[in-house]
């Protein structure tokens, strides 16, 4: 029986012993395996991400890279030198937060001249390597939000993305009678949401006459109430930080609607925010106001799985509902 006693507390001791070792065991860094890519001297390769790029970066003066003229998504890499020997390296970060990387090796005519990270490509079987070599499938990488942009501050990239793209989809009418409307042209706020210091503002603009109405600008200003519709001055612009839908051009008798994400603000009950919306090539300017009642409420909701399971958070207007 004493042995007994003994072999259990043994037992107890190794398992905590155990315990205490994976706490403290520091966990392995996620690796992020290069893409191996060719470059040729008279031949340029272009590479399609699922974002806007905003930085690239390369290892050696070997090659050159940069984006597209006209193309926020696509990077084109060239030899700088011919037959470069040794092997150099590219990196890419994406507006959502992707973060790509790349070895590049020199062939005076590449096997892959397009590669294509928007959707989920096998690498031709030339381009193979074996997996002890090190060189995976050029497949996109799963590396959406590794990078934490400072203009959106503690949110990642990828889920204002999603946000952005899931209140559009869901086209909900949240919030009623924020709507201005002159010469044909109508712009209203169709709802107004919160989520890790983001603010959502989904719009529609319709257009009820047979002109277009080409959108030469979108901004939002803070500014003082009394003098909101007469002057420019005590005005302060706020940032976009990103944009869904943003269509140049609402033809006569069609609507288009339009989600911003802007950063976290509060606004007193002197001060107004506005949307303005700027006609290129015309007069039919429109401005929107949105009252401190609805921009800094007094209570608050949640509203959880109704946008790709992300709970969101649905302001009140001075402690009573908005109208649904």
């Amino acid at each position: 029986m004493k042995r007994d006693l003994i072999y259990l507390a043994l037992i107890v001791a190794a398992i905590t012993a155990v315990k205490v070792t994976a706490r403290t065991t520091p966990e392995t860094p996620a690796e992020i395996r290069p893409l191996r890519i060719e470059a040729g001297f008279t031949k340029t390769v272009h590479i399609l991400f699922p974002s806007p790029v905003t930085y690239i970066d390369i290892g050696s003066m070997d090659i050159i890279a940069g984006k597209a003229d006209g193309a926020e998504n696509v990077v084109r890499v060239k030899a700088a030198v011919r037959n470069f020997a040794a092997e150099t390296n590219l990196t890419v970060i994406t507006e959502d937060g992707g973060f790509f990387t790349f070895d590049v090796h020199y062939a005076e005519n590449p096997v892959v001249s397009t590669l294509n990270l928007t959707v989920q490509e096998p690498q031709p079987e030339s381009m193979k390597k074996p997996a002890a070599v090190g060189y995976p499938q050029p497949t996109a990488p799963a590396s959406e939000g590794l990078v934490l942009l400072r203009e959106v501050g503690r949110e990642k990239p990828a889920t204002v993305k999603r946000m952005l793209s899931d209140i559009y989809r869901q086209n909900r009418t949240d919030v009623k009678g924020i709507r201005a409307k002159k010469y044909g042209i109508e712009v209203e706020v169709l709802g107004i949401y919160v989520f890790n210091d983001v603010i959502y503002i989904h719009t529609c603009i319709s257009n009820d006459t047979n002109i277009s109405f080409e959108v030469d600008a979108r901004r939002f200003i803070v500014a003082d109430r009394k003098l909101a519709k007469r002057t420019a001055q005590q005005q302060t612009s706020l940032e976009i930080l990103r944009v869904c839908n943003d269509p140049a051009v609402v033809r006569g008798h069609q609507r288009q609607r339009t989600v911003f994400a802007l950063p976290k603000l509060t606004i007193a009950d002197d001060k107004v925010l506005l949307l303005e919306i700027i006609e290129k090539n015309g007069a039919r300017h429109q401005t929107t106001e949105i009252t401190s009642r609805v921009t800094s409420p007094r209570r608050e909701i949640s509203l959880p799985n109704r946008l790709s399971g992300i709970s969101i958070t649905f302001r009140h207007v001075s402690g009573r509902s908005i109208p649904l």
